[in-house]
């Protein structure tokens, strides 16, 4: 019995406590009817270069990177071939097939950015197995060295002394497309939205619904914060702040420790964001950790925690919940479009129903708002404020990125509260 054919690949994402683990540390193991076994080489390679570096902190990034080594087991193990011996050809093959294959969340074919990203993981697992002396194959060892010269200097001699630089390209990868395309979602929908999700907990009103989501939409499209960024959030964070129920529109200073890049950068965010913020804490997130019945010694600072009617109450929210979350409103909102799909079993081919926006959208809307929100209050260069809001470190990216969209909110009457714009 070959035990890589014959066992079924499982992948564990550590999200339910367990003491000897970090949270979000992916474990791999084979199955058969008969026992269970670990998968010691992905699982070693994941705990190194993912869980252990200080460079790959979030754990978003282990799952992603955990699913793709997966993904190419699973191809393995489709073609008969033993992990130890598969060789670069067979990773070329398993770049056309992924390239080939429909995503069953989209209905559309995957990216070349996605596969990128999933052949640079194998190889990184087939250079960790050649220094760990398991695997003899040429795996990452077909890399093509480029060098370039540049100028040691600016002066005068620059052209005498030069630096050699060597850089290591695989021309395997597919080459990556940047798409150039956002979805920032219109005035009407976010406004439905808006209303949909939840009471603001600092103006609730009698309205029993809980407050946490409608937070993270704010944050989101009146900061323009990633979804990293906001489930990073702290409570000390907004603790430490004094905001002024008198000027709620005045803009106050906000530190984000784990930008893209793990760079730190400072955002300007409305103080009755911030009033709002200090409400939940003070209320909904306050239950929700009395309700919570396993206490820790050291509760977490974390800015959201699961609902208080969530098995999980007082414990930090994931952001696999954040984005179920938006997934659902958009299906109740009707936010969603038609696309098809082919069922891997039967390749017949189907029409499903896709969520039209997802929670990154909201980063997008908060750019383009505020982008004619500033226009109307007579900012010439609108683009620099938006461009540090979003921790651009060019401002050709955000100008590029932004800049054929801005008209689709052209309409809106000369206002200088965006919350005004939405007629909230």
């Amino acid at each position: 019995m070959n035990m890589f054919f014959d066992a079924q690949l499982t992948l564990f994402i550590n999200d339910s406590g367990h003491p000897e683990l970090k949270e979000g540390q992916p474990v791999f193991f084979l199955e058969t009817p008969a026992r269970q076994i670990l998968f010691e080489e992905p699982t070693g390679f994941m705990n190194e270069h993912y869980v252990h570096s200080a460079s790959t902190a979030s754990f978003h990034t282990w799952s992603k990177a955990a699913y793709a080594l997966k993904s190419w087991f699973q191809y393995l193990q489709a073609i008969r071939r033993e992990w130890l011996t598969a060789s670069e050809q067979e990773r070329r093959d398993y770049r056309d097939a992924y390239l080939s294959s429909i995503s069953p969340k989209t209905g559309k074919l995957y990216g070349p950015d996605g596969v990128r990203d999933a052949m640079v993981v194998v190889r990184a697992f087939y250079e960790y197995c050649s220094k760990s002396g398991i695997y003899q194959g040429d795996i990452g060892g077909q890399l093509c060295v480029e060098e370039s010269r540049i100028p040691a200097n600016h002066g005068g001699f620059e052209h005498t002394t030069r630096l050699t630089l060597t850089r290591i390209k695989d021309r395997a990868l597919p080459k990556a497309r940047p798409s150039g395309k956002i979805h920032p979602l219109r005035v009407v929908d976010l406004r439905n939205l808006l209303r949909h999700i939840g009471p603001q907990a600092a103006e609730r009103q009698g309205d029993k619904r809980p407050s946490r989501d409608r937070l993270i939409i704010d944050l989101g499209w009146a900061v323009g914060l990633r979804l990293d960024e906001i489930n990073c959030l702290t409570t000390l964070q907004f603790l430490s702040l004094c905001p002024d129920s008198a000027t709620p529109f005045v803009s106050m200073p906000l530190t984000i420790h784990h930008g893209k890049g793990k760079k730190t950068r400072q955002v300007s965010i409305p103080t009755w964001l911030v009033m709002d913020a200090i409400a939940y804490i003070d209320g909904e997130r306050a239950d929700s950790l009395r309700s919570c019945k396993v206490k820790s010694r050291t509760p977490s600072h974390k800015l959201l925690l699961a609902h208080i009617t969530s098995r999980s109450c007082g414990r930090p929210v994931t952001n696999g919940a954040l984005q179920k979350m938006f997934r659902n409103a958009c299906f109740e909102l009707g936010l969603v479009d038609t696309v098809k799909k082919k069922d891997p079993m039967t390749n017949e081919v189907f029409l499903d129903k896709v969520p039209k926006h997802s929670i990154h959208d909201l980063r997008h809307s908060y750019a383009v708002l505020t982008y004619h929100a500033e226009r109307l209050n007579g900012n010439p260069e609108p683009w620099k404020k938006i461009q540090a809001q979003l921790g651009h470190e060019n401002l050709k990216t955000t100008i590029g990125t932004y800049l054929r969209y801005v008209e689709i909110f052209n309409d809106q009457p000369g206002m200088t509260d965006v919350r005004r714009m939405l007629g909230l």
